[in-house]
């Protein structure tokens, strides 16, 4: 039992209070996140018609860019546990604002799910790049790729408490202001412990106050990627990617709302539970995978898992098969994929990681659904006004997502042959790591 205790969680003696500090942080903003996410999704549908979502996707990105803009300018620069603390105060105080749109009888219903899938959406890929900076700033590259699946699976747990609290929800109906309410706890409690668990964590100084523009601070992290060709092959991967995602999922949403009405919210939640219960299945296995694989060759892993799954709906129409689909590739980009992205970055220098991270995770994948979004949204708009039946319509967005998988598929292939090359970079020699997790702890301090 301890021997595969052990294989599932390959942990040393002294990591396992930190892992499960930062695998909490990580538990309570997916918590919070799938206990709106049906709920938010679900409500923007029921006020609008379904393709419009993607405008509303698309205009979410060039807010997330606006944000990330802001975010890249200090994340390099501050206390990045001071900025993690920061960043749950925030949620927290925004989740506790949002009941008053529902209690205010001049906003309408629309605007108010609006917020929350904005807010939901926002959280889904603003706190993940603070928090995994962070990680990757803890541990040194080797340990990462050791403790980061174990740490990573406290997302899938909280993302499973969640869904389960809304799929009961659908049932039930404990009412949208309660779940707020609910959201704004988890992540004051969760601030709380980021305050007393992580004051005795020693992490290198924050690079200074530079008085550099929100343009000068990108240029730094785009002339990194540029210059690395396997993080420049990876950039093009990460905006293709983005798009097929927003294809694939935009397919599931339209088929269910179609074919189940009233019984989406329950579908949804049930559905992106399955998805969470399977991804802690795999994540237990990502580290086990990319060590097999090496950290080059499983970049392959989620364009391949993107191109068959388009294929799969363009052959097999309907929501089962869309919903297995777009499963799948959310499982694989989840799991091995994230993996595999966080130990890269880790090679990137300190000073540096915050702005190519946030290049990678945050600004590609959005740009990729601004185009996905946009280029759907025209198909279809186009369908609908030329009266093609929407059979016809959905193979060609279909057909464009194929095209842009086998983008996807040759940047991987890419990365894979200039991996070698990219080590030999200049950019990538990084400062000595030599001590261990553990040197990094100053207990002496604790009791300040």
């Amino acid at each position: 039992m301890q021997e595969r205790f052990r294989k599932w969680f390959p942990l040393r003696a002294g990591e396992s209070g930190l892992v499960l500090t930062l695998g909490f942080i990580l538990f309570a903003n997916y918590a919070a996140m799938g206990i709106t996410k049906v709920v938010s999704v679900s409500g923007f549908l029921s006020e609008v018609k379904d393709h419009y979502i993607l405008l509303v996707w698309a205009i979410d990105m060039v807010l997330l860019i606006l944000a990330t803009g802001l975010q890249s300018l200090i994340v390099d620069r501050f206390d990045r546990v001071k900025l993690i603390g920061g960043v749950l105060l925030v949620f927290g105080i925004l989740y506790a604002i949002l009941p008053l749109s529902f209690l205010s009888s001049w906003i309408p219903a629309s605007v108010s799910y609006t917020l929350i899938y904005l807010l939901n959406d926002q959280q889904w890929r603003f706190f993940p790049v603070v928090f995994w900076i962070l990680v990757n700033d803890i541990y040194d590259p080797g340990t990462g790729r050791r403790v980061m699946p174990v740490i990573g699976i406290f997302a899938f747990i909280g993302t499973i408490v969640g869904l389960a609290i809304a799929a009961v929800d659908a049932q039930y109906q404990f009412g949208t202001v309660n779940l707020l309410l609910l959201n704004a706890a988890i992540f004051f409690v969760a601030f709380a412990i980021s305050q007393f668990r992580l004051r005795a964590v020693k992490l290198p100084p924050p690079i200074g106050a530079h008085e550099d523009t929100m343009k000068e601070t990108l240029t730094e992290g785009w002339e990194f990627i540029k210059t690395v060709p396997a993080f420049a092959y990876l950039a093009l991967g990460m905006l293709a990617a983005g798009s097929v995602m927003t294809v694939l999922l935009f397919d599931v949403l339209s088929d269910a709302k179609l074919y189940l009405g009233t019984g989406f919210q329950a579908f949804y939640a049930t559905y992106n539970l399955l998805i969470a219960i399977v991804s802690i299945f795999v994540q237990g296995f990502s580290n086990r995978i990319i060590e097999w694989l090496s950290l080059k060759r499983s970049f392959l892993i989620q364009p391949f898992m993107m191109l068959f799954s388009m294929i799969a709906n363009f052959f097999i129409p309907g929501y089962m098969s869309s919903g297995i689909a777009q499963g799948v590739s959310r499982v694989t980009y989840d799991t091995v994929d994230l993996s595999a992205r966080k130990a890269f970055q880790a090679m990137v220098p300190n000073e540096k990681r915050g702005r190519v991270s946030i290049f990678l995770d945050s600004y590609l994948p959005s740009g990729g659904t601004i185009v996905g979004s946009l280029i759907t949204f025209a198909i279809i708009s186009v369908g609908l006004y030329l009266g093609i039946p929407r059979e016809q319509y959905s193979l060609i967005y279909i057909g464009v997502g194929i095209v842009i998988a086998l983008v996807a598929v040759y940047a991987a292939y890419k990365v894979r042959a200039t991996y070698e090359q990219s080590m030999l970079n200049w950019q990538l020699k990084r400062r000595t790591r030599g001590a261990s997790v553990l040197d990094k702890l100053d207990f002496g301090d604790s009791g300040k």
